[in-house]
């Protein structure tokens, strides 16, 4: 089950085809929900938990539209270029990505996620742990409640970051 401020960020994300979230940790609901929306995701943390590992496998399944693959892999390092085991786990994955997004990304991983998606060439979004401000230029989307910050609008970073308003 999606919570209703997830569920926001699974709309705002709904549009792009192939994803990548940093940082799933323990909680596949909102890659599951976009995989369930046809969608392929890819979930990045440097420990990858068993219940995004069991969300994956389920995935597998012909009922599934999309899918959801975890990877192990730090979202720091891939932002230096120096973590070639994530790299070779997100290149073996064989997709381009469309956007990099997370849930609650705390400010010391905002630049980094960033980056991945520079390198990647992808929007950019991700809401924060609620208490934090964005430490990235960024627009804000108010979806049910919830902010979804837009640090890169698409792929060539069209976004007007620093920008407030509803899209």
């Amino acid at each position: 089950m999606v919570s209703p401020s997830r569920l926001a960020l699974v709309d705002a994300l709904a549009r792009y085809d192939r994803l990548l979230e940093v940082g799933i940790g323990d909680r596949p609901g909102v890659a599951r929900a976009l995989a369930d929306r046809g969608r392929d995701v890819v979930a990045l943390d440097v420990d990858v938990d068993e219940r995004t590992r069991a969300a994956a496998r389920e995935t597998e399944t012909a009922t599934v539209a999309g899918s959801l693959r975890a990877v192990e892999g730090d979202v720091l390092a891939l932002a230096e270029g120096t973590d070639r085991a994530g790299r070779s786990e997100l290149d073996e994955a064989g997709r381009a990505f469309d956007a990099v997004y997370a849930c609650n990304l705390p400010a010391e991983l905002q630049r980094p996620t960033v980056a991945v998606a520079e390198r990647l060439d992808a929007a950019c979004l991700f809401t924060t742990l609620g208490f934090e401000e964005p430490t990235v230029p960024v627009s804000r989307r108010s979806r049910s409640g919830t902010t979804v910050y837009v640090a890169r609008d698409g792929p060539t970073g069209d976004g007007v970051p620093g920008v407030d308003g509803d899209r």
